[in-house]
């Protein structure tokens, strides 16, 4: 039993759930496009499938595999990530892109034990501003501001 409660085989589990359910949710949005390949859910569908097969094919991979697993080193480390993950998704909508973006990084950077502040600051502040230059200001396709500036 202790084999199948890795850290590794519950990440893929997870990444399968939500990738089961992106493409389970496509089917519930109606477009007023009669042709299949015409409708704006076609390439995220054919995402999802790829990204279904592929997890599938890695949590098999996991199962048959004869590497010593590992136990999961922090329940309290995974708990922090995913409640910050969930604050994170609510607040995109009201607080932009950018800020909730930063905050997130921060907490998953330090939740995962690195420590070196240059590091966590260069990476939580790049990483969401190269991601907003991308897609606001270059890309033409906006993310969700914050109400402090349209920038970001």
């Amino acid at each position: 039993m202790q084999r199948f409660v890795s850290e590794r085989i519950l990440v893929q589990v997870g990444l399968l759930i939500v990738a089961v359910a992106l493409f389970a949710s496509t089917f519930g949005q109606s477009f007023s496009s009669s042709d299949l390949a015409q409708s704006p859910m076609f390439f995220p569908r054919i995402i999802l499938v790829l990204w279904i097969g592929l997890g599938v094919i890695s949590l098999i991979q996991s199962f048959k595999s004869d590497e010593k697993t590992r136990q999961i080193a922090s329940w309290p480390r995974i708990g922090i990530v995913l409640v910050a993950a969930l604050i994170y998704t609510n607040l995109i909508g009201s607080e932009g892109f950018f800020i909730p973006s930063v905050g997130f990084a921060v907490i998953s950077l330090l939740a995962f034990g690195i420590r070196n502040p240059i590091l966590v600051l260069l990476f939580a502040v790049l990483v969401p501003g190269s991601l907003v230059l991308l897609f606001n200001h270059t890309l033409g396709m906006p993310l969700p501001t914050s109400r402090f500036s349209y920038f970001f």
